[in-house]
């Protein structure tokens, strides 16, 4: 800057501008350190975890497929149950690879009992390969717990219906072999594209706006956690008000429950919510958007960690499992799904408007 320009411009404007330029930098600062520290705490150990976990998975599934028992049947069951905790944790940094892979849709689609009936009960070779070609209503999480879990039954259901006579049973197992298989290796692919040896995503993460990453600038690349972070919110929401009957006047809608079967909903919820946590709060409680938001805004930041923490609470006092709750207790999902909603509307607006954030359409909006 020439003095004669220092000269015509006055003092204070000159030190609003210095603190500007301060400020800029220690918010580009603040938001490197976090999608730093999302990658390589946060994201990264979250899928080297599924992946361990869906080959665990894979290799009950396929003893249960050679040896079909009461043990090896729970076994199989313990590990799914295992598995769901990466998964469900995800769910609020569910971005860049597994976006690009349909990871979501290849793992944990609504199934189509009718089609996997039919599936079963035709001539199709059932293995790894065929498996892996069918549509994503037939395969996934969500598939092995049709065929896994029965709430009514138990597991002497299921476990008829793997011993069954003739080719009924041999397929059921075959099939939930298949299935294993498939998902560790997608478990294995969303891992291998984050991993630093590898494809290394987690550098174009936190390099956002420099050469050679996906994100041209800093603010693609916080605006993409953050639209992903709203958008699980949104679907936590719509995991209880879709069983309330929210959208059919009331009516209770037990069908609408995404993991019924095995009654594992309000823990698919509290691992979603520590997935939220952690990308608001960092892994160990005190980084993640929390640090970005509270240097310019710690009220904003309070009313966060308070809608979080309101949420966990109401959650928790869901009686489970689910299916009872909505009945016998209907106000406490209630109480929980009011909470999720509060969430949802602060990020929306006003930690958007703290981030700068533009808020994008997801496939949750108008359902």
């Amino acid at each position: 800057m020439s003095p004669l320009f220092r000269r015509v411009i006055p003092a204070a404007v000159l030190l609003s501008l210095a603190l500007a330029s301060c400020g800029d930098s220690q918010n580009t600062a603040l938001r490197s350190a976090f999608l730093k520290e999302l990658g390589s705490d946060v994201i990264l150990p979250t899928y080297r975890d599924f992946d361990t976990r869906a080959e665990a998975l894979a290799g009950a599934l396929a003893t249960l497929e050679a040896t079909p028992t009461e043990a090896t049947l729970t076994a199989a069951q313990s590990a799914w149950r295992a598995v769901r905790i990466p998964w469900s944790t995800q769910e609020s940094f569910h971005v860049g690879p597994s976006e690009e892979l349909h990871t979501g849709a290849a793992v944990d689609q609504v199934p189509s009992t009718t089609g996997i009936d039919s599936l079963l009960a035709g001539s199709t070779p059932l293995d790894e390969n065929t498996v892996a070609e069918l549509g994503a209503n037939r395969k996934g999480m969500l598939a092995m717990e049709y065929v896994l879990f029965d709430a009514e039954g138990g597991n002497a259901a299921v476990l008829s219906r793997l011993t069954a006579e003739g080719n009924a049973g041999t397929r059921r197992r075959a099939y939930l072999k298949a299935l294993g298989a498939v998902l560790s290796k997608d478990a294995r692919a969303v891992r291998t594209e984050w991993e630093p040896e590898q494809g290394n995503f987690i550098a174009q993460l936190s390099s956002a706006g420099s050469s050679g990453s996906k994100y041209a600038t800093q603010k693609d690349a916080v605006d993409e956690v953050v639209n992903r972070l709203i958008a699980s919110v949104e679907t936590a929401e719509l995991k209880l008000s879709k069983p309330l009957g929210f959208d059919t006047g009331g009516t209770i809608r037990p069908d609408q429950e995404e993991t019924r079967r095995s009654d594992n909903t309000l823990k698919d919820l509290m691992d979603t919510l520590q997935g939220m946590e952690r990308v608001w709060l960092g892994p160990n409680g005190d980084g993640g958007l929390s640090r970005v938001v509270s240097a310019s805004n710690k009220d904003l930041d309070e009313t966060v960690r308070g809608d979080l923490a309101a949420v966990r609470t109401a959650l928790e006092a869901i009686p489970p499992p689910l299916r009872t709750a909505l009945y016998n207790h209907r106000e406490s999902v209630e109480s929980a799904r009011a909470a999720i909603a509060n969430l949802r509307a602060t990020l929306t607006s006003e930690v958007v408007a703290n981030l700068g954030v533009t808020l994008k359409f997801n496939d949750n909006d108008g359902d």
